[in-house]
This record gives structure tokens, C-alpha cells and sequence, in this order.
């Protein structure tokens, strides 16, 4: 067997088995599965969504796969994509802190398409899952940070889709390899995303794009199309001893993180200190005169417009996410209420909150993504270190929390017959084994 870092990669896909991986990682990936579709009720009417399902449609119709909650089908590569765009939009899919970015939505979403295209069974799935997140975080973790410096998930998640796809499609070993080379190459750069610090665009991370690029490097990839083949050898861009060295621990799905709320992540310890603040010093939002935020760098220069105009903006703002939590409570963010953007109480709260960077925060980041909150009000000041949200592998949401977060963000989609029934098929998902999830697939097809 070859050394090289894509050949132990791609032996480890095509030989790995449903029996090889530790139960509580298939447990997690049942999880990760609900999570995922639960992010796709909540963002299935998002004008991003809308668009991409429209163009999608427009050029890629077909009958295959289902377009989830919609009533409506596409081609396998198409409906992944509209499914990974719904799942994407209000960022509350599941992160990895260390990867910095966002895996499962480009994984999920290709295997429960190709699933469906091909008939695999539970336990086909769930393999194909694992393997997506192990490989594409352990590529992510390799990255040399000279060279690799954004936090632009779409340049490696699509690596996860092409991985899922490629094992439920039973593709050999060097199409696997090659696949993946593709993929790598072909994936959105979304350079100018960190600049305008990740606000107001639709495009987002790219992460629904590279559910396409990576699903068509697999097709690409059985036709003997040719990707660079030394891409992971040359310790450049990659350090292919990391690769080597962690990729058949399944250690990849025990480092995510889950959103509670749905903004950005470098947000949630802001939003869980002022919470714990408010709550144990009985603090009104009235009294409120100021709040200062220290925190790492890249959360101090995320957009964080005062006055955000629309929600893509105020996904990405502190100011306008604590001031929704002050004056609104968690709700507000359970997804994010679009009728506060424009809101006046909301935009005079936000220029109460002041932002900073602090040096023991950005030395803590990416392992933690911490935040110091200290809060001015009528009877005195008080202060908070959260250095792990509520979420975060250290403070972690249980499969539980994950069920209540799906229906919460699903109650205004679905009724509440059909996400129980989701969250009940879920729950003992890995039970099926080697049976077709027909029920799965029905259940997601439509709204009723």
C-alpha cells in the first residue's frame, strides 16, 4: 500500500465498515443527521434557499431526490445542494472549533441524496456520514495556517460530500483518491467572505456550492477525470504527517460544536455571558447603560453592524444578537426574528455594546472561542468569562438538547405530529441497520 497522505485516505474510506466505527460516533452522526434537517426546516423559505432552488431547478430537473419540505424532486447533485442551501442559511449547523468551519451540512446532505438515488441502507449511511466528517475535518486540521489562513468552510466541506458520496456510490479505491483530489481543487474560494466579515451575502461560507463541486468530482472521478495527484504531499498547502497520523481515530465527530441560537458561533459566549449576567443579578434590559465585549480577533471584526438590513447581516453582528437577547430573550434567536432588523429599540440597544479586542481571548482561539462580558447597569457592574458556549465539546448540547433545539426551530415549519415523528425516527435510527430508510425519505418530502 502506498504512503502517500490521499492513498491512506482513501484505503481507510474503502475499507472501512459500518461494524469498524465505535458506537457512540454512529450515536453522534444519528444526531448530527437531525440537526442538519433541522436547520433545513428553519432556513426552507430564506430567499437564499429560494433562489438556489429556483436556478437549480431552472437547469438540473429531475425526479430522483427529494427536495426536503417542498414537495418537489430534482437530480441527485441538485437536490443536495437545495437541501445544503436550506440547511446552511440561519447558521445553526453543526461546526468544528479546531477545523474552524462547518462539516456536516455538505456531508448530510450528499449522503441522504445519494442514499436515496441508490437505495442504501442505515447502516450504509451512517458509515458514509462518519467517513465524510472524519475525513474532511482531519484534511481541514492538516492545513498549514500560512497558507491556509480563512475560515471559509466551503474550501474543505465539500471534501465530505465527495467522501459520503464516494462510499455510497462503492467507488474503488484510486476513484476515491482522485475524487477527492477533485473536489479539493474544484472548491469555492469565497475569498472576499472574510472581508466584508462573513455579512450580508447569500453565498455565505459556500458550503451549498461545495456540496456541489464535491458531488460532481465523484462522477468526474469514475469518467477518469484527473485531479493534481501531489496535493497533500508537498507540505505546503498541507502537512500530510497530520493527515497520516489522525485519520483513523473517529475522533472528528467528538470535536463539533451545536448552535443553540442562530447566529455565528464567536457570538455564543458573548450571548451565554450576558444571559448568565442577567439571570443571576436579576438584570432588566431598561437598566442596561453599557455592555463591553473583549473577545478574539476574528469575532471583534466580524461584520457587527449596529444597524444591520437584513438577516445575514445580523447573523454575523454582536451588537444586534445581544441586543436581541437583552430586550427579547432566546426567542429571538430560535431563529432569528427578521422583524427586529429595523426595530428602534433594537437599534439604540446596539450602541450600548461596545466591542474590544482582548490578547488572553485571541491566544485561547481556535481550541476556544471566548468572550468577556462586563455589564453597566442601574445598581452596579458585573463581569463574565465564558471561554465554551453552550454547545461546545466541553459544554456540549446532549441528543436530548439537540431534539428540543429541532423543535423549537421547526415549530412555526411543521406541525408538531411530524416533528415528533422526525425526532422519534432519529432517536433509534441506527437500529434499522440494513434496512432503507423509506420512511425518512417520505417523511421529509413535504411540509404536511
Amino acid at each position: 500500500m502506498s504512503n502517500r497522505a490521499i492513498d491512506v485516505i482513501s484505503e481507510f474510506i474503502f475499507n472501512t465498515r459500518y461494524q469498524d466505527i465505535p458506537n457512540q460516533v454512529i450515536e453522534r452522526a444519528s444526531d448530527c443527521i437531525l440537526d442538519v434537517v433541522g436547520s433545513a426546516v428553519a432556513g426552507r423559505t430564506q430567499s437564499g434557499t429560494v433562489a438556489m432552488q429556483a436556478v437549480m431547478q431552472q437547469h438540473n430537473q429531475g425526479d430522483l431526490c427529494t427536495i426536503w419540505f417542498s414537495n418537489e424532486t430534482s437530480s441527485v447533485i441538485s437536490a443536495a445542494t437545495i437541501n445544503a442551501m436550506a440547511a446552511t442559511s440561519l447558521d445553526i449547523d453543526d461546526g468544528h472549533r479546531m477545523a474552524a468551519g462547518h462539516p456536516g451540512v455538505a456531508i448530510i446532505s450528499s449522503a441522504l441524496a445519494t442514499a436515496e438515488e441508490t437505495s442504501a441502507s442505515v447502516s450504509e449511511i451512517l458509515c458514509a456520514i462518519v467517513l465524510g466528517y472524519e475525513v474532511a475535518i482531519n484534511v481541514a486540521l492538516s492545513r498549514h495556517s500560512k497558507y491556509n489562513d480563512s475560515t471559509v468552510s466551503g474550501r474543505w466541506s465539500g471534501i465530505g460530500a465527495c467522501v459520503a458520496r464516494s462510499k455510497l456510490l462503492g467507488l474503488t479505491s484510486a476513484q476515491i483518491s482522485n475524487a477527492i483530489l477533485i473536489a479539493e481543487q474544484h472548491a469555492p474560494r469565497v475569498s472576499s467572505a472574510m472581508h466584508h466579515g462573513f455579512a450580508g451575502s447569500d453565498v455565505k461560507e459556500g458550503i451549498a456550492w461545495s456540496v456541489l463541486s464535491g458531488m460532481y468530482a465523484c462522477d468526474l472521478s469514475i469518467t477518469g477525470f484527473k485531479g493534481y495527484p501531489d496535493t497533500f504531499e508537498q507540505n505546503i498547502l498541507y502537512d500530510p504527517q497530520i493527515i497520516k497520523a489522525n485519520i483513523h481515530n473517529f475522533k472528528a465527530i467528538d470535536g463539533l460544536f451545536f448552535k443553540p441560537y442562530a447566529c455565528c458561533r464567536w457570538i455564543h459566549s458573548s450571548i451565554d455571558a450576558l444571559l448568565t449576567l442577567m439571570r443571576a443579578h436579576q438584570i432588566k434590559a431598561k437598566d442596561i447603560s453599557a455592555i463591553e465585549v473583549s473577545t478574539f480577533d476574528r469575532a471583534v471584526n466580524l461584520g457587527n453592524h449596529l444597524v444591520p438590513i437584513n438577516e445575514v447581516e445580523a447573523q454575523f453582528s454582536i451588537p444586534f444578537c445581544l441586543a436581541a437577547i437583552a430586550l427579547k430573550g432566546t426567542q429571538a434567536l430560535t431563529p432569528l426574528d427578521s422583524t427586529l432588523i429595523g426595530d428602534p429599540s433594537i437599534a439604540k440597544f446596539t450602541k450600548k455594546v461596545k466591542i474590544k479586542k482582548n490578547f488572553t481571548m485571541e491566544e485561547m482561539f481556535p481550541t476556544k472561542a471566548p468572550a468577556i462580558v462586563k455589564v453597566e447597569h442601574l445598581y452596579g457592574v458585573n463581569e463574565i468569562v465564558i471561554d465554551a458556549a453552550f454547545g461546545d465539546p466541553t459544554n456540549p448540547m446532549t441528543r436530548a438538547d439537540l431534539q428540543d433545539k429541532f423543535a423549537v426551530f421547526s415549530k412555526e415549519v411543521l406541525s408538531q405530529k411530524k416533528a415528533s415523528e422526525i425526532i422519534r425516527i432519529m432517536n433509534s435510527f441506527s437500529r434499522f441497520k440494513d434496512k432503507v430508510p423509506k420512511n425518512l425519505f417520505n417523511i421529509l418530502k413535504s411540509l404536511k
